[in-house]
C-alpha cells in the first residue's frame, strides 16, 4: 500500500497559509471593518475553514490502520491517549511557555491572576470549554481542545464504525448533528446575550458539531485504502453527502434564507475533494517546500497568533493595507523560524521521554 499522499501535504500546507491569512486580515480592525461584507472580507473571514480541513486530515490518518482490509486491533483508550498526547504536547507545551514570557514582555502580563486562568485552559485543554478563550492572541488553541474530546472518544467512535460500517453511521450522524447545530444557531441569534447565545458560539468549537468531519476523514480513509490509486477520496454516497449539502445550501440561498452554519463546512469538504483530485496537489505535495510546510503547520499553527499580535505594536501607525503586507511578511517569517525551533526541541523532548530501545 502506497503509505504517502502527497495530496494531504499540498491541502495542509494550503490550509494553514489560509488560517494564517485570515488572522492577519481579522486582526487588523480598521481593514476588517472596512471590508466586512464585501468580497474580500468574506474570503479572509471564510479562510479560518481551513480548520474543517485539519479536522478531515487529523481523522484521515489515525484511521488509515483501523479501516479497510485487516484492520488493526480497535485500541484502548489507556494505549491510545498516552500516544496522542505525546504527539501534541511537546510542540504544545512549548508555544504556550513562549506565549506566557511573550505575553509577559510585550503586553507586560505578570501578575498571576491575568496568566495563570489562561495558561491553566491551555494544559488541560479547556479552551473550547471557554468563551473568554477566544478573547486573546491564543484564540485558535481551542483547536486543541477540540483534539483532546475527539481523542477521547476514538476508540469508542471505531467500534461504533466498524458495528454499523463507514456509511451508514456518518450520514446518521451528519443528518441529526447538522440541523440540531442549526437549530442551537437560531436560538442563539433569538436570545443574545443569553445563555443559548453561549451556547450557539461554543457549539463551533467542540466535537458534537464537528463530529461529522471526523467521521468523513475516516470514510475517506476507508476509501483510499481500499483503492489507493483512486483520483477522488469520495464514492457516490459520500459525494451524494457533501455535495447534496452544498446543493442544499445553494437553494436556500436562492431562496433568501441566510446561510446555514453546515454551509461553510460542506463547501469546504466540496473544496477539500476538489484539490484532493487535481494533479497539480499531487505534483506539488511532493515539493520539498510543500512537504516541510506540511510538517511544519502544526507548529507554526500553535505560534502565527501571538506573533502577528506582537509584531502589530511597532507597526500599530501603519496604514492598513501597508500593515497587512508587512505585518504578514514579518509574521510567517518570524513564525516559520520559531516553529522550526519548536519542532526541534519537541523532538528531542520526544526522544528522551520515549522508551529506550534494548
Amino acid at each position: 500500500m502506497k503509505r504517502d499522499i502527497p495530496q494531504l501535504h499540498f491541502i495542509r500546507a494550503v490550509a494553514m497559509v489560509g488560517i494564517f491569512l485570515h488572522h492577519l486580515f481579522q486582526g487588523i480592525g480598521p481593514l476588517r471593518d472596512a471590508q466586512a461584507g464585501t468580497l474580500i472580507g468574506e474570503a479572509f473571514l471564510d479562510m479560518a475553514l481551513g480548520v474543517v480541513v485539519f479536522n478531515v486530515m487529523t481523522s484521515f490518518l489515525l484511521a488509515m490502520p483501523y479501516v479497510g482490509a485487516n484492520p488493526a486491533p480497535i485500541p484502548t483508550l489507556r494505549d491510545f491517549l498516552p500516544k496522542r498526547l505525546a504527539r501534541l504536547c511537546p510542540h504544545y507545551y512549548i508555544a504556550v511557555a513562549l506565549v506566557v514570557l511573550g505575553n509577559a514582555v510585550v503586553y507586560r502580563v505578570i501578575d498571576l491572576s491575568a496568566w495563570l486562568p489562561s495558561t491553566l485552559s491551555h494544559i488541560f485543554f479547556l479552551d473550547p470549554l471557554r468563551p473568554q478563550s477566544f478573547m486573546s492572541n491564543t484564540a485558535a488553541y481551542w483547536w486543541l481542545g477540540l483534539l483532546i474530546q475527539f481523542t477521547l472518544a476514538y476508540p469508542w467512535l471505531l467500534k461504533q464504525y466498524r458495528k454499523f460500517g463507514a456509511a451508514k453511521l456518518t450520514i446518521a450522524v451528519t443528518l441529526v448533528v447538522w440541523p440540531l447545530t442549526e437549530a442551537l444557531k437560531i436560538w442563539g441569534r433569538t436570545a443574545p446575550g443569553g445563555i443559548g447565545d453561549t451556547l450557539a458560539f461554543l457549539s463551533s468549537f467542540n466535537l458534537p458539531s464537528r463530529l461529522p468531519e471526523f467521521l468523513i476523514g475516516m470514510w475517506m480513509a476507508e476509501l483510499w485504502k481500499e483503492r489507493p490509486e483512486r483520483v477522488w477520496p469520495i464514492d457516490a454516497k459520500l459525494g451524494g453527502l457533501i455535495f447534496g449539502a452544498c446543493g442544499v445550501s445553494l437553494v436556500l440561498w436562492m431562496l433568501g434564507v441566510p446561510r446555514p452554519w453546515f454551509a461553510n463546512v460542506a463547501w469546504t469538504l466540496a473544496v477539500f475533494v476538489v484539490l484532493f483530485a487535481l494533479p497539480l496537489a499531487t505534483r506539488l505535495g511532493a515539493h520539498p517546500k510543500v512537504l516541510w510546510l506540511s510538517g511544519a503547520s502544526y507548529a507554526i499553527y500553535l505560534l502565527h497568533q501571538p506573533i502577528l499580535s506582537y509584531l502589530d505594536v511597532p507597526v500599530a501607525s501603519f496604514s492598513p493595507w501597508l500593515k497587512f503586507v508587512v505585518l504578514g511578511a514579518l509574521g510567517w517569517y518570524f513564525s516559520v523560524k520559531v516553529a522550526a525551533y519548536v519542532d526541534d526541541n519537541a523532538a528531542w523532548i520526544s526522544a528522551k521521554l520515549s522508551p529506550k530501545k534494548r
